[in-house]
């Protein structure tokens, strides 16, 4: 789903798997300058959950933050590189999700919140788990140039990564989003420069690939359903 405001809300319900390390799986918000449209002019940030094997050296879901500058050539997961400045002591991006969400069992959830301040021009990040987002850090603008005064665009749902011969894994919690016991994206807000919400109660142009191994519900009230059991591609 895709949204054309500066900063944004959402609430994820949170699955694990176990997957090979040519395999990862995310539910994210992201918010990108997406310059000419290819790669290597992307200026961005993302936050949501992901299991990436590759990544941690499991197969555990993890909170993970991402930033991408093609102003200066850089990108970084979490804390690996200078970037992220972490104000809590609580969480910290890359820590491990735990419990999660069982199909037909208690949902377990994740609400993001990402927002530039107005005075400063930092990009914010605020996570809760089963509850209300609280501060984890920020980017600094000078970290981001690309996002400086520019236009960004924000998209929600879900993406998969593998390396054939593996088989694509499942994204969201593996079931197609003709079921409520899908994975899902819910809450979703806008929020202006001066702090205001603003629930989304229509439907968002969306993007999808591969249709026979995943897809996406419409939106109903900042409500929508996504993912698939992945398939051989």
């Amino acid at each position: 789903m895709i949204a054309t405001k500066k900063f944004t809300e959402a609430t994820l319900d949170v699955y694990g798997f176990t997957f090979q390390p040519d395999q990862a799986s995310q539910a994210s918000i992201w918010i990108a300058n997406t310059g000419d449209g290819k790669p290597d002019s992307l200026n961005g940030v993302q936050a949501g959950w992901h299991i990436s094997p590759t990544s941690y050296k499991d197969s555990d879901t993890h909170f993970y933050i991402e930033w991408t500058s093609a102003e200066t050539k850089k990108s970084c997961l979490n804390m690996e590189c200078p970037g992220i400045q972490k104000t809590s002591t609580i969480i910290a991006p890359g820590d491990v999700i735990k419990p999660v969400s069982v199909i037909n069992g208690k949902k377990q959830y994740i609400t993001i919140r990402l927002f530039k301040d107005k005075s400063t021009g930092d990009w914010h990040v605020y996570y809760g788990f089963n509850g209300a987002p609280k501060p984890v850090g920020y980017f600094p603008e000078s970290l981001l140039p690309g996002l400086k005064d520019k236009p960004v665009e924000i998209s929600f749902g879900g993406l998969v990564y593998h390396r054939k011969p593996q088989q694509s894994p499942p994204m969201g919690n593996g079931l197609f989003p003709a079921t409520t016991l899908a994975a899902s994206f819910s809450g979703i807000k806008l929020i202006d420069e001066d702090g205001n919400n603003h629930d989304v109660t229509t439907d968002l142009p969306y993007r999808v690939s591969l249709t026979r191994c995943y897809f996406i519900s419409t939106m109903s009230d900042g409500l929508f359903y996504y993912g698939g059991p992945g398939c051989d591609d």
